[in-house]
């Protein structure tokens, strides 16, 4: 069972302290449930709308850094938001979902809540507003500098004709750049494979 903190002191404890009194505006704006789940590799958050006249959900993986749980928690109470403006009719991640997330993130810029390294990080990430900040390993760095993480190395960060290797194990030769992945030459196969320039190396 997910767990779920007795208290709002438990909750806000998780955040930013200086994001403390604006996101406790937020829960006392929109009526949902909140939940701290254990580590989900798949997803670092979740939203679920409401269910035979229950109250929406909101969960959040327990293992985040503090501005990475802010980041989630926003991007998870922007779906609330359109959700309750447009129903089903908006995309997942459409415009209304990225202007909703805009609009949310806005005051914590305002406040100076993020480092100033990092407040430059989610400027730039946030003229687009991909649906995940996963690939942006730019901010995840940024983010696990200020958290205590491990920094990441993409395909997109070794020179050309360099050899690494992924998470499955295989072994390539970084060649040449295409539009979003780069043409890889598999020793073990002897084939030529497009590689995405977001995924991440082990070994390089």
């Amino acid at each position: 069972m997910p767990y779920k903190p007795e208290s709002i002191e438990g909750v806000l404890s998780r955040f930013p302290e200086q994001a403390h009194r604006l996101t406790e505006a937020l829960f006392t704006e929109y009526h949902f449930l909140f939940r701290i789940t254990k580590p989900r590799q798949s997803r670092l958050g979740s939203f679920k709308g409401v269910r035979n006249g229950g109250r929406p959900t909101i969960q959040i993986n327990s293992d985040l850094g503090q501005y990475t749980f802010l980041l989630v928690f926003l991007h998870e109470l922007a779906h609330l938001v359109v959700n309750k403006q447009f129903g089903r009719k908006a995309r997942p991640h459409g415009p209304e979902w990225k202007n909703a997330y805009r609009m949310l993130v806005q005051p914590y810029f305002e406040q100076q809540v993020f480092e100033r390294v990092l407040s430059a990080e989610l400027k730039r990430y946030f003229i687009t507003t991909p649906a995940t900040f996963h690939r942006d390993t730019r901010l995840i760095n940024t983010l696990a500098s200020l958290e205590g993480g491990t920094a990441i190395v993409t395909v997109n960060d070794i020179p050309l004709n360099s050899t690494f290797t992924l998470a499955s194990g295989r072994q390539f030769v970084k060649l040449e750049k295409l539009r979003t992945r780069y043409k890889c030459f598999c020793p073990a196969t002897r084939k030529y494979y497009l590689v995405p320039r977001s995924a991440q190396v082990l070994q390089a």
